[in-house]
Order: C-alpha cells, then structure tokens, then sequence
C-alpha cells in the first residue's frame, strides 16, 4: 500500500476554468485562496492567440485589493521580447497607456481600470494576474470615452530585474546582465535553474506587498548548490506552466521537489503549483527531464524575499 504523502495537499495539479464572467474570452488555470491551501492571493494564467479585449470584455472594473496584470513574451528565446502591442485604460479619466515589452500593469485598489486591447500580434503571449486578496471581486462599471495623458504611466512597469545597490556584490547581482535579465544557470547556481529569469520586488512595484517572477526554463538538474531546503518569512506559492498555447494542461518536463523538513519528495510532470506557507521548509528542486521548455513562476506575499537555508 502506497504512503499518504503528509504534504500532498500543498502541491496541487493546476485548475483549467472559465475565469469569472466579463473577462476573458477562453478557458484559463484559475486559482483563488480555497485552492491554494489559504494562500492569500489569487492567480491566473494563460495565452493570448490573436488581437482580442480582455479583462473586462466591455467596460471597466474596480477591485477592493491590489492587482498585477503581467503580459510577457516566450517564443523568441529572448525574454526581453512581448511580439505585441497591447494597451489599457486606466482611471476615472480612461487614461489610455500603449506598450509593446514585456510589462506588468499595476492596479491599485479601488482604481478603474480596462478593458485591455491587444492591438497587434506577431506571436502568441503569456498573461497572468495576481490579485492580492483571497478571490476574485470586482465592481463594473459602464464604458465610457478614453482619453491621454501621463497621470497613471508609473503604473506601466518593464519587466526587468532591478538590483538593489544595497545588494550589488550578492550572487543575486552576479547573474544578473546589464539588460536586467538574470542566467541563473548559466552562472552557476544549479544546473536545472533558469536560463533567462526577470524578478521584481516591492520596490519596483510601487511598494506593493509581493515580489513575483517570470522565467524560461529548458535543462535538467539541480536548481541551487547552496543547500538542500530554505524558507520564507512570508507565504509563496511556485507555479510550473507549459508554454504550448494550444493546450494549456501541457507542461514539457518531470520535476521533483522536496517538501518539509525530511525533503518528501513529490513528482510532476503536469502544471502545478507548490503552496509553501510561512517558515515551511522546501527544496530541494530538480528537473528530471524535459522535452519542452516551460514557464515558472514564484509568487511571495512581501515586498522583499528572504530566503535562509535550513538543515534538515
């Protein structure tokens, strides 16, 4: 008889859904705090395949928690790259901002804010969301005229690395390029680690209460030398997507991930998320095989992420 994992529950297979009604035309993994293990955020994720409106489909919404809406690219091997012009309404005003580089768009609580156009598409992209409260809530309101203006362009962040001059002779600087991305692979820190990662904190996140990543991953091994398993202060979620826009429910790769204080040790190779709660042991990582590269994300409620390795 096979032994109940006593911290399966924290590492759960990804939810393919419809998203709440208004915002977005396909199916996508959807995931609020009752599937998390409590984590006090929710999350989404998924393709864009063609110019569309989303989030909302008509109109503008209003949230009583902060958002992050993140559009990033993946096909070209350069993460620097989006392939799309997007733009969104911000504001009383219907403020409308344009980019065309991987961004995250930052939402305020209680600030109006859609639809966003996805004007031009050379390739298919990544967009997921962060809502920093327990589930999805919103408020519509009707549509009016956009306008211009520069009052809400601080809300239009690049999805670069920014180091911290405090943290300028860390490990954390030295695989971090002039461009912002960092190599953490091929720089040493684990094989199976990354091979292009942009991070972003509190700080660069107009003091928000998260710090998130976006990374492309294609080789196998051990993800960190350092040591065997760390904690955090604060919740974090580690989410492994597939990068196939044609079927979601595809990751490319085998991992094994170790989970509390006697490493117990968990296989995937289908999108799922990690639920590590606040001071709870996990690591160490390995990527058994991979036949696709494919999409991590780490999700930590703080502005800051401290990472301490502990013994076993």
């Amino acid at each position: 008889m096979a032994r109940v994992k006593e911290y399966a529950h924290l590492v759960k297979p990804m939810i393919v859904k419809n998203a709440p009604a208004g915002l977005y035309a396909e199916p996508r993994i959807w995931m609020e705090a009752r599937d998390l293990g409590g984590f006090n955020a929710h999350f989404s994720y998924g393709f864009i395949k063609e110019p569309c409106v989303c989030h909302p489909l008509e109109g503008s919404l209003v949230h009583p928690y902060n958002e992050l809406l993140v559009f990033v690219g993946f096909q070209s091997g350069d993460i620097l790259k989006l392939g799309a012009e997007i733009s969104v309404e911000l504001g009383e005003e219907r403020e409308e901002h344009v980019f065309d580089k991987p961004s995250v768009i930052l939402i305020p609580r209680g600030l109006p804010h859609g639809p966003v156009r996805v004007n031009r598409l050379d390739n298919p992209v990544v967009h997921y969301s962060i809502g920093l409260g327990p589930e999805y809530k919103a408020q519509s309101l009707p549509k009016k005229s956009k306008t211009t203006g520069s009052k809400h362009a601080r809300l239009i962040k690049r999805m670069v690395t920014s180091i911290d001059p405090k943290a300028a002779d860390t490990g954390f600087a030295k695989v971090t390029d002039s461009n912002g991305v960092m190599h953490p692979a091929e720089f040493g820190v684990g094989p199976g680690n990354g091979d292009q990662i942009v991070w972003l904190y509190g700080r660069d996140l107009e003091g928000m209460d998260v710090n998130f990543t976006w990374g492309l991953y294609s080789k196998c091994g051990k993800w960190h030398r350092g040591g065997e398993a760390h904690t955090h202060p604060e919740e974090e979620i580690l989410c492994f997507l597939g990068l196939d826009p044609d079927n979601i429910n595809y990751l490319g790769a085998e991992l094994e991930l170790g989970m509390g204080k006697d490493y117990e040790r968990h296989i995937f190779n289908t999108p799922t998320v990690a639920i590590c709660p606040k001071g709870f042991p996990h690591l160490p990582l390995i990527t058994r095989w991979v036949d696709k590269p494919y999409g991590f994300i780490v999700i930590c409620l703080s502005g800051e992420h401290e990472s301490p390795w502990v013994e076993a």
